[in-house]
């Protein structure tokens, strides 16, 4: 919360507003009453009160049975600065791509609070399909593009990750221990793509493969998804050599794109980065 004090281009009912959201984003909770919000605030509920209801107004906050949570406006806010960064832009053709050959819904995911956030959807054009809100978020450790992620960092990183965020047994297939997790992520960066085998979904099935950065880190990752019985371990040859040759592409015009200062060795190989 910013000191105002003598800031004379300083709009402290601007400034309350925007500590409002900075309640939510602090906190692991997501709805909280009015009292919470006032107590972490130091401030009277009275004042809150009217500073949740002008942002409810604007959509940036919604009431459910006397609890706050957050609105769908600000992931709007997401989407329209995601749309202007390079990876979203470069990834655009790419997807259109993957999804006229292979008709399966298509997604860019990001990192992002320790989940997996869907930036940019691609929808199939199948009555019967999988399809992920841009703005959505998923699990990391049993989604492809997840674990496309993951497998690409240092395992002491993926381990905090996951200590923070859990690794919840969503369906009878989910891996949910750390060392399992971590024989797929090893399996996951040999063969450059990370699979989904209704480890999220019963009936689902997702192939991913990452963006990497100049210094090999994930900047994001591409899946094609779809239901099991169209999209399976049958098709997973084509569909990866696909995804790798776009996300390869996508990665190389990031790296030709960046200042060279910025420039840094890539790993090589199928060495492993687990420490």
């Amino acid at each position: 919360m910013k000191n105002s004090d003598k800031d004379v281009y300083y709009i402290e009912v601007v400034g309350r507003a925007l500590d409002v959201l900075d309640v939510f984003a602090q906190e692991q909770k997501p709805q909280l009453s009015l009292k919470e919000i006032a107590d972490r605030m130091d401030q009277s509920m009275n004042t809150v009160f009217r500073l949740l209801y002008t942002l409810a107004a604007h959509g940036y906050i919604v009431k459910t049975n006397k609890q706050y949570e957050l609105g769908s406006k600000l992931l709007d806010l997401t989407r329209a600065k995601m749309r202007h960064t390079d990876v979203v832009a470069l990834a655009h053709p790419h997807m259109d791509s993957l999804l006229e050959r292979f008709r399966e819904t298509v997604n860019l995911g990001v990192i992002m609070e320790g989940k997996v956030r869907y930036v940019e959807v691609r929808e199939s054009p199948e009555r019967f399909r999988l399809v992920e809100q841009v703005g959505g978020t998923d699990p990391l450790h049993c989604t492809a593009l997840g674990k496309a992620h993951l497998a690409f960092l240092p395992f002491s990183e993926v381990r905090e990750l996951l200590k923070t965020h859990g690794m919840p047994r969503i369906t009878e297939h989910t891996i949910h221990t750390l060392s399992a997790l971590r024989v797929d992520l090893e399996e996951t960066r040999d063969r450059g793509y990370a699979l989904d085998r209704q480890e999220s979904m019963l009936g689902g099935f997702c192939i991913a493969a990452p963006i990497l950065a100049s210094n090999g880190r994930p900047v994001a990752a591409i899946s094609i998804a779809g239901p099991y019985v169209r999209l399976n371990e049958s098709r997973v040859p084509a569909v990866s050599a696909a995804l790798r040759e776009a996300t390869a592409a996508i990665g190389e015009q990031l790296r030709s794109a960046a200042p060279a200062s910025a420039a840094t060795t890539r790993p090589t190989g199928t060495s492993k980065i687990f420490v």
